[in-house]
């Protein structure tokens, strides 16, 4: 049904008008949101070689664009006159044109990672207006739905510590457990002026040496070819991944499929573990089947996704490896949102990439995905040496990789670098 829908959507976009020449779109705009659809690519089958992509060293090339990097290009995708973007502002709930960067250093200079950013005003300082949390470089990145420059705002940094309690055992002897707390470092007020945010902390910043990785896929029937890459490539990946400085005491590994209600199941999860071959074996037993309907449950599996128990004093990264968008009736629309804003206030920075061609209305949440828990943005760019994105497009001079192996593990790589 989904590639009966896909055909549609593909005759239907050779009719509409495409979107402003000036920018690099995936496909046709029209004011309902439809656009070019490519069909699936045929990514090489178990057997090829791990490690260069398979044969999708010149079979299936990916770019990564960061629209907090190009920001200010970002937000011309709302204001041109043609403005790719422009329908929509507000759909889903997100609004993501007033972003405040606050940057969070200790008093000898060094980046304080994983530490808790809340906006609030002065007036109602227990009324959030947005929280996030530091990369491993120091900075958060907040989306108030509103422009609060100008304004007065109230700035808390909180970090979370290890402690030590004193309990019992069993037997009623004293014993020592260590607990994480959250502790208040720093707040005051001051008047937005537009411009980055700058706060020195007392405390040096935290050592972080854990990496927390989850693999969140949509399985339905147009993902097959995509299922079957990562079946081949995954351990090669994370491998990969272990290699790069500086080296992480513990990578938990996590995977959680998804597909769409009525379907064999809507969500599967295989919890947190350092074990790469039991994960390795996990996503081996997988298939891609159902789907039926364009939309899948992307609103369950991202929900369900932030709400696991992710480690405290980590890197967090979510990949969202699908092909379409969330059902837009207004429960889907409330779990999704909440579910990426969820991610942002735990640090968990979600990194989605569409594996095929999609259309405009689905570029723009993934988009939305990647911006508020800062993120980046992953796309198929070339197969067998046809560019999957022919006509304009919505990002500028992008990343390119020339398989999705290298991709995920440079974008990884970026992700643990504090400078």
């Amino acid at each position: 049904m989904k590639r009966i829908f896909l055909l549609f959507i593909t005759i239907l976009s050779l009719l509409i008008a495409s979107c402003n020449s000036d920018f690099y779109i995936s496909g046709n705009f029209s004011d309902d949101g439809l656009n070019d659809y490519t069909p699936s690519p045929v990514i090489p089958p178990a057997g090829e070689k791990a490690g260069n992509g398979g044969s999708g060293t010149k079979e299936a090339a990916y770019g990564e664009w960061s629209d907090i990097n190009r920001y200010d290009f970002y937000k011309n995708l709302f204001t041109n006159t043609n403005g790719c973007f422009t329908n929509y502002i507000g759909y889903f709930g997100f609004e993501t044109r007033y972003m405040v960067t606050v940057d969070v250093n200790s008093k000898i200079g060094h980046p304080v990672g994983d530490a808790l950013v809340e906006l609030s005003y002065p007036e109602d300082s227990e009324t959030k207006l947005i929280s996030a949390k530091t990369n491993l470089k120091g900075k958060a990145y907040l989306f108030p739905s509103h422009d609060v420059t100008g304004k007065s705002i109230t700035v808390k940094v909180i970090i979370a510590e290890k402690k030590q309690i004193q309990t019992f055992d069993e037997t009623g002897k004293i014993k020592f457990v260590e607990v994480i707390g959250a502790e208040e470092k720093f707040e005051d007020t001051l008047e937005y002026d537009g411009n980055s945010i700058t706060i020195t902390l007392d405390d040096d910043s935290q050592e972080i040496s854990i990496l927390d990785l989850m693999f969140v896929i949509d399985t339905t029937s147009s993902m097959g070819d995509v299922l079957r890459y990562l079946k081949l490539e995954y351990s090669d990946i994370i491998n990969k991944i272990k290699t790069v400085k500086p080296k992480y005491d513990k990578i938990n590994l996590a995977l959680l499929f998804y597909r769409d209600t009525g379907d064999e199941y809507i969500t599967r999860y295989f919890d947190f573990t350092e074990d790469i071959g039991q994960q390795e074996r996990n996503l081996i037993k997988q298939s891609a089947n159902g789907g039926g309907d364009f939309p899948e449950a992307v609103d369950r599996a991202l929900a369900e996704a932030v709400g696991k128990k992710w480690s405290d004093n980590a890197i967090r990264l979510i990949f969202h490896v699908c092909d379409a968008p969330p059902h837009s009736d207004q429960r889907s629309q409330s779990t999704y949102y909440d579910a990426i804003k969820t991610a942002a206030q735990k640090g968990i920075h979600i990194i989605p990439i569409a594996s095929n061609g999609i259309y405009l209305a689905a570029e723009y949440l993934l988009r939305q995905e990647a911006i508020m828990t800062g993120g980046t943005y992953i796309f198929l760019t070339d197969f067998n040496g046809k560019k999957e994105k022919e006509l304009p497009q919505t990002v500028g001079a992008f990343t390119e990789d020339d398989n999705l192996n290298k991709c995920i593990v440079r974008v990884v790589n970026e992700y643990l670098k504090t400078n």
